[in-house]
């Protein structure tokens, strides 16, 4: 990773954020799903290919944040000091006594 490693304040802003937009394009694929199936009902299907190409849009562009902040989390997750690293610290600086 050539950038520096964001705070713990900024990942947990950024995690928030991919959330948020996950969650949108998931009620948003559920209102197509909704309009597909009146569609059908109500419509004999005229409108389901437009439909089903909104969707398609939505599931080749909706989630591409969330995938690149994931790898992005698992990163910081991996070069973050862990717990023994932590008490080898504080040993090593006298912090123990």
């Amino acid at each position: 990773m050539n950038k520096p490693l964001p705070t713990m304040q900024q990942a947990a802003q950024e995690a928030e954020f991919q959330l948020c937009a996950a969650k949108d394009v998931l009620e948003w694929q559920h209102a197509l799903i909704k309009a597909i199936h009146l569609d059908h009902l109500h419509g004999d299907g005229e409108g389901i290919g437009t439909l089903f190409e909104v969707a398609k849009y939505f599931s080749d562009t909706g989630f591409g944040g969330v995938y690149s902040a994931i790898d992005e989390f698992r990163e910081l997750g991996e070069s973050a000091p862990q717990n023994a690293q932590l008490e080898n610290v504080a040993r090593e600086s006298g912090g123990d006594q």
